[in-house]
């Protein structure tokens, strides 16, 4: 029994030594890795006095727009105005030729004048006949019969003076003036074409002074929007590619009926575009201010991040960890988010890197962010 003890202590001895003398060293123990620190960026949650806007997209429309057409069968025999210039209401933009119209007008001219001395004398026949009859030297029948025929030569005489003012008036659509003030467009009827009573268009004049943004706002926003209007005239500033100075306007017509399939409402506003920088048919970036909300808690909207709770950010504690916060959240404007409630003035919280912290992980700020939430 006790040779069989030592036996077995003399095996297992040998088998630490085996294990000591191929690894050289006795095991380790296994130490848990230190939590790296994750590299953020954060924005610091300010007090101010926020702009309520609205943001659309939208494009640009000519007040009124005039398809210039010919009144009469014509041709067309000078043209008076440089295509793309501003034009004036009345202003002489081309004339038709007018032979024929002329010998119209001189026609009926020579009409009105002979009918007016044939009247003359048929009224000097009746104003005698009148005499005479008292005297009994013509009948009463012959009375009325110079009567008639000084009531048909006054017809006549109105029927010749209208023919002549028709004559007039068909002569003076050779001359094409412009109906507004605007800009002249395309000539499509150059000298010499031949133009078609109300078929044939000339030009196309836009009045873009004022000119209208068009755009579509959600039904949510229609409310808001009407509240504002009755509060104040609503601003508008549009951002349009090319334009360095972003115009301003103000919204001057809300549509009567939402877009069902849309779900949809059309919105005008109105600029005086008086450097004419705005061209119908551009498209513009266009941010109705509503209203302002003083004192506002702000963050960037980057920094907000969405949970089952709703809305929540990191704030970044004094000792460089993260904590969660959830959130109440206000109105926006712009990358700004107002906070209800959750924060208070002066805490940092997390921009960017949120998809790798957790409630208490520490971070390392690698930059201040670009965005500024400053007093505008």
């Amino acid at each position: 029994m006790t040779r069989n003890i030592v036996l077995f202590c003399l095996v297992v001895i040998c088998a630490v030594a085996g294990w000591l003398f191929f690894t050289g060293s006795p095991p380790k123990v296994q130490q848990s890795p230190v939590a790296a620190s994750v590299a953020v960026t954060v924005a610091e949650v300010v007090q101010r006095e926020l702009p309520i806007t609205i943001s659309a997209v939208g494009r640009a429309e000519a007040k009124m727009s005039v398809a210039v057409k010919s009144r009469l069968d014509g041709q067309v025999v000078e043209v008076d105005y440089a295509e793309g210039q501003a034009v004036k209401k009345g202003q002489l933009l081309m004339r038709f030729d007018s032979a024929v119209l002329e010998t119209q007008r001189r026609q009926a001219e020579g009409v009105l004048a002979r009918d007016e001395a044939q009247l003359t004398r048929i009224r000097a026949d009746y104003q005698r006949n009148l005499a005479l009859v008292k005297q009994g030297f013509i009948s009463q029948s012959g009375l009325s019969q110079s009567a008639a025929d000084f009531q048909a030569a006054e017809a006549n005489l109105r029927a010749d003076r209208a023919s002549l003012d028709n004559a007039q008036l068909q002569l003076s659509y050779t001359r094409i003036t412009a109906p507004i003030n605007g800009v002249a467009g395309a000539l499509m009827l150059p000298v010499g074409g031949a133009a078609k009573f109300n078929d044939t268009t000339l030009l196309v004049i836009n009045q873009i002074q004022p000119i209208y943004i068009s755009f579509s706002l959600p039904e949510s926003q229609l409310a808001p929007l009407k509240q504002a209007m009755r509060q104040a005239e609503v601003g508008v500033s549009a951002t349009v590619a090319g334009i360095s100075q972003p115009p301003h306007g103000k919204v001057t017509f809300v549509d009567n009926t939402v877009d069902p399939s849309s779900g949809s409402i059309t919105a005008k506003a109105s600029f005086a575009n008086s450097d004419r920088a705005l061209t119908p048919g551009q498209f513009a970036q266009v941010e109705l201010e509503l209203g302002r909300l003083p004192n506002a808690l702000v963050v960037p909207k980057e920094a907000i991040e969405s949970g089952v709770q709703g809305p929540y950010v990191y704030v970044v504690n004094k000792d460089m960890t993260v904590a969660i916060r959830q959130l109440k959240v206000g109105a926006e404007a712009a990358n700004a988010q107002v906070v209800s409630s959750g924060l208070v003035a002066g805490e940092q919280v997390v921009m960017t890197g949120q998809a790798g912290l957790r409630n208490n992980a520490k971070v390392t700020i690698s930059n201040t962010p670009s965005i500024s939430l400053s007093q505008p």
